[in-house]
C-alpha cells in the first residue's frame, strides 16, 4: 500500500513538473511567435506615418493621413468653444491644450511632415501669446477629397520624391480635379510629406 502511494506520488510529482514545465516552455515560444506576427505586420500596417517603401499606391494614404494632421491643427485643435481674443483688429483663437505650445504642434505635424515643413507652418500661421498659440479664427475652405486620389510619379531617389496627385473635388461626381505637386522625404527611415501643409492643402 505504501509502495502504490509513493509510485502514485512519484507520477503525480512528474505530471506537474511536465506539466508545469511544458505551460513554461510554452509561454515564451507563444509570446515569440505573437511578437514576431505583430513584428512581421510590415511597416506601413500600423499606419500611414511608418511607410518606408513608397509607391503610387502607399503615397495617397500618408497624402490622406497628413491632410487628417492639417485640418485638425487648421481648426484650433479638439476645443468646441474655443478662447477668443482680437490682436490687430483680428479675432484669434488659442489652440487646445494638445497643440497648445509650439513644441507640440511640432510634435504633432511632424507625424506627417519633416522637421522644416512643420517649423514654417507653425512660424508663419500661428501666433504665440502669452506662452501659447492661437490662429486666426476662421474656417477651412473649400476642399479636395485626397481619399480618392490617383497619384503619379514624377522622381525618386533614396530620401527624396515628387509625386502629382489627381484630386477630385469632395463631394463632386461630375470628374472635376486638381493636380497637386507633393514633395517629400525620408526622415529616420519613414517618408514625410516636405512641405509645408498650408501650401499642400
Amino acid at each position: 500500500m505504501k509502495k502504490k502511494w509513493m509510485i502514485g506520488s512519484l507520477a503525480l510529482a512528474m505530471g506537474l513538473v511536465s506539466a508545469g514545465g511544458g505551460a513554461f516552455a510554452a509561454s515564451p515560444a507563444a509570446g515569440i511567435e505573437g511578437f514576431r506576427t505583430v513584428a512581421a505586420s510590415a511597416p506601413g500596417k500600423e499606419g500611414p506615418a511608418t511607410i518606408n517603401n513608397l509607391t503610387v499606391r502607399s503615397v495617397v494614404p500618408l497624402v490622406v493621413h497628413a491632410k487628417k494632421l492639417y485640418t485638425y491643427a487648421s481648426r484650433g485643435g479638439n476645443e468646441f468653444k474655443p478662447e477668443l481674443f482680437t490682436y490687430k483688429g483680428l479675432e484669434y483663437r488659442y489652440l487646445s491644450s494638445d497643440l497648445g505650445t509650439k513644441q507640440q504642434l511640432m510634435n504633432y505635424i511632424k507625424k506627417g511632415f519633416t522637421h522644416n515643413a512643420a517649423a514654417f507652418y507653425a512660424q508663419t500661421q500661428f501666433l504665440e501669446q502669452n506662452g501659447r498659440l492661437a490662429q486666426v479664427n476662421s474656417d477651412l475652405g473649400n476642399s479636395l477629397d485626397y481619399t480618392r486620389a490617383t497619384a503619379r510619379m514624377v522622381s525618386k531617389t533614396a530620401q527624396a520624391a515628387v509625386f502629382e496627385l489627381t484630386v477630385p473635388s469632395e463631394g463632386a461626381h461630375n470628374g472635376a480635379s486638381e493636380v497637386v505637386t507633393v514633395k517629400l522625404k525620408k526622415v529616420n527611415g519613414y517618408w514625410r510629406i516636405d512641405m509645408s501643409p498650408d501650401t499642400l492643402f
